[in-house]
């Protein structure tokens, strides 16, 4: 009984790759293709402290003393000029404070002032690698967003996510008590879980999870396009402060906060923008559409969808329009774009 358990464990893992190939593609970061993990090797090098290298420093400008003892490092993206609103940016999934460098660059002119802490788990936290637990997540960046609120108490401060940051921020919108900020800028936030993701993923990641919660996992065969800002691409799989090989528990942890963050679609009543591109291979468009669709509707809510975009919008060599809406929202204008029409479209049609 007990050869035949692992044979099928053993064959479950094999069959990791052929099962969650578009699961596994929000979880790895490959330097010029995006984001992908498939199970084509194991590491178990310790994660260790990420260390600066020539041409890719490491900037602290600052650390979170949390409640919960925790020390986390952020960056700061100064605004230029007087300081018209402050966003709290909460990264992605094997991301890092870096990860708004290039947003960062068309904001802070526009007078925001961007706080991108690098959360539990990730950038150069003491627990690097390990999963904290999706409460841990939400009651960190409440915190976070609590104390910037407490140092700027009359500058609009709105919280921005993306991917798993965006499943956070809906978490955090939809808690019983929701952080002070003005709203919330969602960007292709990670919702991929639940009822939306094929049962056949969740029991083979939960084997997997179960017989080797600890293996690091590695691989570059599989072929997603994260973004088609190659540039981008590569300065994030360089960066010291990105994960590469995560663990199995942690990826099993990720899965469990994104079907939080779509049941809590159907709670989330805050003022935000939710950003969706037509070209997203890591978070499928019926998860989305399920997300969007259990919005409230008196919500105060605007859904934007951009055809020619990816998952990461914000890099994207088509980022010109998003981010100016992204901008009109902070500033609490309308959107200059037609995203709110292709929105209504994208849901009507199902295409």
């Amino acid at each position: 009984m007990i050869d035949r358990i692992r044979l099928y464990a053993h064959g479950a893992l094999l069959r990791f790759k052929a099962l969650t190939a578009p699961l596994l593609a929000l979880f790895r970061a490959a330097p010029k293709l995006g984001l992908a993990l498939v199970v084509s090797g194991c590491a178990s090098s310790p994660f260790g402290v990420p260390k600066a290298r020539p041409g890719h420093p490491i900037i602290t400008s600052g650390y979170f003393e949390l409640k919960d003892g925790a020390r986390q490092p952020y960056r700061l993206y100064p605004a230029r000029g007087k300081v018209k609103e402050v966003v709290l940016a909460l990264h992605g999934y094997t991301d890092s404070r870096d990860g708004w460098a290039i947003l960062a660059s068309y904001l802070n002119p526009h007078g925001v002032e961007i706080y991108a802490p690098d959360l539990s788990s990730f950038g150069a936290t003491k627990n690097r690698g390990y999963w904290p637990g999706t409460k841990v997540l939400v009651d960190e960046s409440r915190d976070e967003a609590e104390q910037l609120r407490a140092r700027y108490p009359h500058t609009p401060l709105y919280i921005m996510g993306e991917s798993m940051g965006g499943a956070i921020g809906i978490l955090l919108g939809a808690s019983a008590n929701p952080p002070p900020v003005e709203g919330y800028v969602l960007s292709a936030p990670a919702v991929w879980g639940g009822p939306v993701m094929d049962p056949l993923y969740k029991v083979t990641l939960r084997v997997a999870d179960f017989f080797a919660p600890g293996k690091r996992l590695t691989g570059q065969s599989l072929h997603v396009k994260a973004s088609d800002n190659v540039a981008a691409l590569i300065a994030f799989g360089e960066d010291p402060l990105t994960i590469h090989a995560p663990r199995i528990d942690n990826i099993a942890g990720l899965v469990k906060l994104m079907g939080q963050a779509q049941e809590a679609c159907g709670h989330f009543r805050q003022k935000a923008l939710f950003l969706y591109g037509g070209h997203d291979e890591l978070i499928p468009k019926e998860a989305m559409r399920a997300c969007w669709r259990a919005i409230p509707v008196k919500a105060p809510v605007a859904l934007a969808y951009y055809p020619p975009d990816y998952h990461l919008i914000t890099r994207d060599l088509e980022r010109a329009v998003p981010n100016a809406d992204i901008l009109a929202f902070l500033e609490g204008l309308g959107l200059p774009s037609s995203a709110p029409s292709q929105a209504t479209i994208f849901l009507a049609t199902g295409g």
